[in-house]
């Protein structure tokens, strides 16, 4: 009896969690933000991958920065914590993400610095 009640307890407050939640989220306003739009996109046009290699033990990623200031990025690599770099402005430079053991980096990542 109790497992019963324990039960339907649980499932009543989990409804109540989602309409609360569907009910909040279409009465939110969209974000319109063109300032932090126009800043991603801008941090996504500066660094762009040149190319990826395998040299010795060590993985290597070659990105290149076409904009006239400091930015920052992240390697994404699959089960591993993404490590962050940043590069100077207009310049081109390779950069150690992992072992030979680790897997290979997929895609880069624009932070913001």
């Amino acid at each position: 009896m109790r497992k019963a009640v324990a039960v339907a307890t649980a499932a009543t407050a989990f409804a109540g969690s989602l309409v609360g939640f569907g009910t909040q989220a279409i009465a939110a306003p969209a974000p319109t933000g063109p300032v932090a739009s126009q800043a991603s996109a801008e941090a996504a046009k500066c660094v762009v991958v040149v190319r990826w290699y395998t040299k010795r033990f060590s993985r290597y990623v070659e990105v290149k920065n076409s904009c006239a200031r400091k930015a920052c990025f992240s390697v994404t690599v699959a089960a591993r914590r993404d490590p962050q770099f940043s590069i100077g402005p207009n310049r081109q430079q390779s950069f150690q993400y992992g072992g030979i053991a680790w897997t290979k980096g997929t895609d880069i990542k624009n932070k913001s610095c």
